[in-house]
């Protein structure tokens, strides 16, 4: 097994990813320099064409100018995470583009609590290639690992009208 953790610099963007053997498992959302090194550490910057294309799509995904199920089409993933997990990220990855589903949504859909839902997509490893961004509260936008600015941003760049309900 071969692990391989890397950061892809575009236009000012990093994004990092950690793949096993070719199969992305990990990947952040496109950061600032300062916060890459916050939530991924130390990686060698990559310029390898390959990952220089998960990159481009990622970004794509960020910008709202691809949509996620075609993605997953175009790379080689494993969701490396719990049973649990795994399931709600499942429903999650259904979730349509320009569209939201609450906590609350997922867990009726589970038989679980909105609380449990909450705590399995705090791991989900793939953001934007399962589209955790897209599960709001109840009352309120909801978390996001990144912060909430770049889940509203990410929302707003897929076409979703944040109302004022929403917004911390």
């Amino acid at each position: 097994m071969f692990l391989e953790k890397v950061v892809v610099e575009i236009n000012g963007y990093f994004v990092g990813f950690i793949f096993k053997d070719d199969v992305l498992i990990k990947n952040t959302i496109p950061l600032s320099k300062d916060e890459i090194s916050k939530f991924f550490g130390l990686a060698r910057i990559s310029n390898e064409k390959y990952y220089i294309k998960v990159a481009e799509y990622i970004l794509k995904l960020y910008f709202g100018e691809m949509l996620d199920k075609d993605v997953r089409k175009l790379i080689n993933y494993e969701l490396e995470v719990s049973p649990f997990t795994k399931k709600v990220l499942e429903v999650v990855k259904n979730i349509p583009y320009g569209k939201v589903k609450t906590y609350g949504d997922i867990a009726r859909e589970l038989n679980t609590s909105p609380r449990a839902v909450g705590r399995a997509m705090n791991k989900n490893p793939l953001p934007l290639i399962i589209p955790c961004h897209r599960v709001v509260g109840k009352n309120d936008i909801g978390g996001y690992s990144y912060g909430i600015r770049h889940k509203i941003n990410i929302l707003k760049n897929e076409g979703f009208t944040i109302s004022s309900k929403l917004t911390p």
